[in-house]
């Protein structure tokens, strides 16, 4: 059974464009933390632990997959937010404080919005005639969701 979920989520991850892929990341990552916090109160401390460590190699491959040459400061902002989300988080494991994972949700929210706000608005782009936009190197990145034409194509170049 194990090795059947494997190999879905293998090709799930395989087959989906990049936009998805990082929607999914962030999604993982909140869900993992969202336990880590239910763990945290249950005192099951060892959970706790490798809840947020799991969140952390989220954020960790999120951050090791960004383009910066290419997304410009839109990469570099999501590279210095991904460095405070981890400090938050090893914070919270040290001092079990809650509320500090609900901060590192609260911020992992808004970016798993603005890109899926960008992934369903790519069709539009490429429909309208955009065709600069269209052929900007796949990836996505926001850290609004009120973006400009320009900004959209840095967002969809800050990841490699």
């Amino acid at each position: 059974m194990y090795n059947a979920a494997k190999a879905y989520l293998q090709t799930q991850v395989t087959t989906t464009n990049p936009g998805d892929v990082v929607v999914l990341l962030y999604g993982g990552a909140i869900n993992f933390l969202q336990q880590a916090k239910l763990k945290m109160q249950e005192r099951d401390m060892e959970q706790k632990g490798l809840l947020i460590s799991k969140a952390l190699d989220i954020l960790g491959e999120l951050d090791g997959s960004l383009n910066t040459q290419k997304g410009g400061e839109l990469g570099e902002n999501l590279h210095k937010l991904y460095f405070y989300c981890n400090t938050r988080l090893l914070m919270a494991n040290l001092k079990l404080d809650p509320k500090l994972i609900d901060e590192v949700i609260t911020i992992l929210n808004g970016l798993k919005s603005a890109f899926e706000e960008i992934k369903n608005q790519q069709p539009q782009i490429v429909a309208s005639g955009a065709s600069s936009m269209a052929s900007a190197s796949s990836g996505y990145a926001a850290s609004t969701t009120n973006m400009t034409n320009a900004n959209m194509q840095y967002a969809r170049n800050a990841y490699k």
